[in-house]
């Protein structure tokens, strides 16, 4: 136990070294170009601020609570390298030759910078497959919590206008008509099932899946609406996107009890697969990749004395 123990901790000491390595290398390699202003631009804030936040709590643990001063060596490298690069995409070191700018005045042009991610993703999805179903699926996302902000409402017109497709308040208003919170879920769904029917490129769907992402954030206020629907949405967009990646799926099933729900399981789901086993005989509502959106259809369903469960199947390995 003492030789492995050993083993571990030369391998510990090695990882450190190699971390202020791989660090000097990093940023060795950018230093020079440090007043360069595509290569500020090119750093983003947010991340060497999350990074730097992330970090710390680190810093304090090993430092100054477990007094291990490996693991504190190794936050305080990626702290201070995280500080570099803060300064390097805030444009510390660059000069605007028309006249002098304060520290604080570059790091709010790079926010600024940052927060123009629409465009980017605007060009990106120029002319798109399926492009009125797309502002469909954005105007429903931005109507899921019942409101939409006037940061919304502009995002959502930047790609209306570059596509070409007339949009303005009376068409969104009316995207949300006699809409319950939890018909708004599935409709929103479905929209993203009959866009993904047309089978788009798959790149274009990854984009897709950036400008959902980005909408929600466009208020500052990602609603828990939101939250509940992306987790949906954004497994739907990356199962297509990536065929091989492992998800696990969960079924709704409805059994029916005598021939009258029968009669209004086939009223309500006409198209609705029906399956037999055990001598029994399920209807498969649907097939959904989160578990708290396969519950929330399994209620809607036992709200009218439907015998209703969710079996999962899990993903091959």
């Amino acid at each position: 136990m003492d030789n492995f123990n050993q083993i571990i901790e030369t391998l510990v000491v090695a990882s450190v070294a190699i971390g202020i390595l791989t660090t000097y290398l990093t940023l060795n390699k950018i230093w020079s170009r440090k007043s360069d202003e595509n290569v500020a631009k090119s750093v983003s804030v947010f991340a060497a601020i999350l990074g730097i936040a992330s970090t710390i709590p680190f810093l304090i643990k090993y430092g100054l609570i477990d007094a291990e001063y490996k693991g504190a060596v190794k936050a305080a490298i990626s702290i201070g390298a995280g500080v570099v690069f803060l300064l390097i995409g805030s444009g510390f070191w660059v000069r605007n030759r028309q006249k002098p700018e304060s520290l604080w005045v570059k790091f709010k042009k790079a926010i600024r910078l940052e927060g123009q991610e629409a465009g980017d993703l605007v060009k990106a999805l120029m002319t798109p497959a399926g492009a009125d179903k797309m502002l469909v699926i954005l105007q429903q996302l931005a109507l899921i919590d019942q409101k939409i902000d006037d940061k919304e409402f502009q995002f959502i017109d930047t790609f209306a206008k570059s596509w070409g497709i007339p949009f303005n308040r009376e068409s969104i208003n009316n995207i949300a008509i006699d809409k319950t919170r939890d018909s708004a879920y599935l409709a929103l769904r479905f929209s993203v099932v009959d866009y993904l029917n047309i089978t788009p490129p798959t790149q274009q769907v990854s984009h897709l899946r950036d400008v959902l992402n980005a909408l929600v954030k466009a208020d500052k206020d990602v609603s828990e609406e939101e939250t509940f629907v992306l987790n949906e949405i954004n497994s739907m967009l990356d199962g297509y996107s990536n065929q091989q990646a492992k998800q696990d799926i969960y079924e709704v099933v409805i059994a029916p009890q005598n021939t009258d729900q029968e009669d209004l399981l086939e009223t309500l789901l006409p198209e609705v697969v029906i399956s037999e086993s055990n001598g029994g005989k399920g209807y498969l509502v649907g097939q959904f990749f989160s578990k708290q959106f396969a519950s929330m259809v399994c209620k809607k369903y036992r709200s009218m004395n439907l015998f209703t469960a969710i079996e999962m199947i899990p993903s091959k390995k």
